[in-house]
């Protein structure tokens, strides 16, 4: 609509009092919308005054409802992972398992005794949570636990090694996700690295021959990303734990979060690295052990509680949700419960191509099929090994770029992956509730 006129745009009460914008407020929160409302209307008004156009009612709601959406989809919100990968960080790495959820309302939900010992009616320490626990799973004498991994590093490098030596083979001077990267870790640490061997053999030797009295500790890193082969050697952490002096510590940072040495084939467990002798082994919580974001550090009690005491446990020591969380999570282990991205992993062939059959049956058969496509674990975890898994393959006329834009902009957005000029929806992560909403779009878009 063209008018010379001043427009009479609606007051923003009017506005929010819509059916259209009234559920946003539940989502966004109504000062959001509030915010986006004025935002909208004052550009609605510059643009009036260079062309004399204003929207009609309805379309300023719909403009307005869409920057509201827009705004929506940066939180967090829930999505269907069908992008082969079990453990996908982007995507919040392991879902947690449901009940272990439910039995941790009240503790969250009303106080909770998370640093409080109830016999003696005092203080007490939330790693009491943590060690007998850990101690079990592991065959460690205790447990410390901080928000993440990279804190868990960090905090074992401030208390033993600041000012001093660490060794590292330069075969595992990684980085990890987000660009960090363990020779900084190590400088903000106040450690110094004293990099030994090269890319791809380092030997008991090299490690012995850069001992010094400066020396704090030799710090093994788990190649979380990738994987070398071919002419390739490293000592054992027994072998290690067996040739350095009694003054060096070994501290392993395992990084995936696999527990017993069965679990997952091409990855070393926290329990064989604390049984062939590492002092410390640090690894995240929410990979392959299906918990939440937390660092876990396992080992010897007399170098636990150094890092108990450090100002900087303070810092980065865990709230009553993650305790709580992942407490009962170490709870289901003891009792003989997988985690989650375990049990995706050891799904049956045949019950995923029996998903996927339901989910594409009346679709057009040349455009969607089903096939084996194999997934990894991700996370960090056995970036070496693959998953047998079964993907649903969408063969298209236009972009597969395009189709996996669409099913991403989906109110439940299905994160999927392109490959040779198709898209798949790898079905490992996918359960009988997603399996239907995948259907129903499948058919909404090929019009089904």
């Amino acid at each position: 609509m063209k008018t010379t006129q001043r427009p009479a745009i609606p007051q923003v009460e009017k506005l929010i009092s819509s059916d259209e914008l009234t559920l946003w407020i539940s989502r966004i929160s109504r000062p959001l919308v509030i915010a986006i409302i004025r935002k909208e209307l004052e550009a609605i008004r510059k643009t009036w005054q260079k062309s004399g156009e204003i929207p009609g009612e309805s379309d300023m709601i719909d403009r307005i409802a869409a920057a509201c959406e827009r705004q929506y989809r940066q939180r967090p919100i829930r999505v269907i992972n069908c992008s082969g990968v079990l453990i996908h960080t982007n995507l919040g790495r392991a879902p947690l398992n449901r009940q272990v959820w439910d039995a941790v309302q009240a503790a969250n939900t009303r106080y909770t005794a998370l640093e409080y010992a109830l016999e003696e009616g005092k203080r007490g320490q939330r790693n009491a949570l943590f060690s007998p626990l850990f101690a079990e799973l592991t065959g460690a004498e205790g447990a410390v636990v901080v928000n993440n991994n990279a804190a868990a590093l960090f905090l074992i490098l401030s208390t033993f090694a600041q000012g001093k030596e660490v060794i590292v083979s330069r075969g595992e001077l990684v980085q990890i996700g987000g660009g960090f990267r363990i020779p900084e870790i190590l400088e903000q640490s106040g450690a110094t690295l004293v990099p030994v061997g090269t890319t791809n053999i380092t030997t008991c030797a090299d490690y012995l021959a850069a001992v010094t009295e400066r020396t704090a500790l030799v710090l093994k890193v788990h190649r979380s990303n990738f994987a070398i082969r071919g002419f390739t050697e490293e000592p054992s952490t027994a072998e290690l734990a067996s040739a350095l002096p009694k003054k060096i510590m070994l501290v392993v940072d395992q990084g995936s979060g696999v527990l017993s040495s069965s679990t997952v084939p091409g990855e070393t467990s926290v329990t064989e690295h604390i049984h062939a002798g590492a002092s410390l082994v640090s690894f995240s919580g929410d990979k392959v052990l299906g918990s939440v974001q937390a660092g876990c550090i396992v080992g010897k009690r007399e170098l636990l509680t150094p890092l108990e005491t450090h100002p900087l446990y303070r810092v980065l020591r865990p709230g009553k949700t993650v305790a709580t969380l992942l407490e009962q999570t170490l709870i289901c282990q003891l009792n003989g419960e997988l985690s989650t991205p375990l049990c995706m992993a050891k799904r049956d062939i045949a019950e995923l191509r029996a998903m996927g059959e339901a989910i594409i049956t009346d679709l057009p058969a040349d455009r969607v099929s089903l096939i084996e496509a194999p997934m990894t674990l991700g996370g960090g975890s056995a970036p070496d090994e693959y998953i047998f898994g079964i993907a649903i393959k969408l063969t298209l006329l236009d972009s597969a770029e395009q189709m996996v834009k669409l099913l991403r902009n989906r109110v439940i957005p299905i994160i999927g992956k392109v490959e040779h000029d198709s898209v798949l929806l790898h079905l490992g992560a996918v359960d009988a509730e997603e399996a239907a909403i995948i259907r129903t779009e499948l058919k909404h878009l090929f019009g089904v």
